[in-house]
């Protein structure tokens, strides 16, 4: 055979193979998306785009309570936060600039007749946090009216108020 010949035949099995193949392609039935239905019902790689997963989750802040406030004579302003997935309900009493795990506190508003506000930040998501009145808690007394005791009714004398106490000890004693 010359390399003409061999040219023309290689040519001609090449046009039969194509030939062929589109035709048997064209006959098969089974082609159509339906049998890759039973991969996307199984979702073998998780859940598909737009779907409930890609829901946004809920910020970092929702498992902090915000519960009040320490102040002691020189100490910066303290918050008491409440960790409701701890373990066993944590509390934190922390300043600005301390760390929870990740969480760090960026600042404390605490100003009196106002709920005020507490900002934390994990990585680039910033959470502002507001102390709320407890349900069922009485509104404060008028300025100028004595602690512990009912408004319009005179103290009763020897009567424990309530509140703070003092427990007395004596030091040094021993039996």
């Amino acid at each position: 055979m010359t390399s003409h010949s061999l040219w023309n035949f290689t040519a001609v099995c090449a046009l039969a193979m194509s030939v062929g193949g589109a035709l048997a392609l064209a006959t098969d039935g089974t082609h159509d998306f339906a049998r890759y239905q039973v991969i996307l019902d199984k979702a073998p790689f998780g859940a598909m785009a737009g779907t409930a997963v890609d829901a946004p989750q809920p910020s970092f802040s929702t498992r902090y309570s915000w519960i009040g406030t320490a102040k002691e004579d020189d100490q910066p302003l303290m918050a008491i936060i409440l960790d409701k997935e701890g373990a066993g309900n944590h509390v934190h009493f922390v300043a600005e600039g301390d760390k929870m795990g990740s969480v760090t506190v960026v600042k404390i508003e605490k100003v009196e007749g106002t709920p005020g506000k507490l900002q934390l930040k994990q990585d680039l998501e910033v959470a502002t946090l507001t102390m709320e009145a407890k349900p069922g808690s009485a509104a404060a007394p008028p300025p100028g009216a004595p602690q512990g005791i009912p408004i319009g009714q005179p103290p009763v004398p020897g009567a424990a108020q309530p509140g703070a106490r003092r427990i007395p000890f004596a030091r040094g004693l021993t039996k």
